[in-house]
């Protein structure tokens, strides 16, 4: 499968980005009413970026990543900080390959976008298993943290301690 990742740039890849989330609500297990959730999902196309995930065989989008620099509990200018917004492939494409090579895509944006980045960061629910059990290995890593509020785990990341499981992987894909 030759997959590319792309960044939105334009106008259309913005469109794409959205039309694919919206497409896709009712299976991305969002907990927040659609009006929260849309401010989630468009919101790394104004303080961050959005990524696109292309099958070249047949072209089609088969996921996205979202994320944004800086928190809303800082109004944004703890710049340091990569929050991923949204990650969300079609369930056909899911396994563990596809979600080095999304975390390499990722590293390789926020390097060339903010060199300035220490952690990432990012919320998932606590009841998801499969969720669990993919992030147990980040959580995993030196200096990492997961933490508990009300239904939602916040991981941290050290983002040269991501950067450094995943070369790795390098074998894995040549984003």
């Amino acid at each position: 499968m030759d997959l590319e990742f792309r960044t939105c740039k334009f106008e259309m890849d913005n469109k794409a980005y959205l039309k694919f989330l919206l497409e896709n609500h009712n299976d991305l297990n969002l907990t927040y009413p659609f009006s929260m959730s849309l401010s989630f999902i468009s919101s790394p196309l104004i303080l961050g970026k959005g990524l696109l995930i292309i099958n070249d065989d047949p072209y089609q989008i088969i996921g996205v990543t979202g994320f944004v620099y800086g928190t809303s509990a800082n109004d944004y200018e703890d710049k340091h900080i990569c929050q991923v917004e949204i990650v969300f492939l079609k369930k056909e494409y899911r396994c563990t390959s596809l979600f080095l090579k999304g975390l390499q895509a990722l590293i390789k944006e926020v390097k060339h976008s903010n060199p300035d980045v220490e952690q990432i960061q990012f919320w998932s629910s606590v009841n998801n298993q499969e969720l669990e059990s993919l992030f147990s290995k980040l959580s995993e890593l030196p200096h990492s943290t997961k933490t508990i509020v009300n239904s939602l785990a916040l991981y941290t990341v050290l983002f040269k301690e991501l950067e450094f499981f995943c070369n790795r992987f390098k074998f894995v894909s040549r984003i």
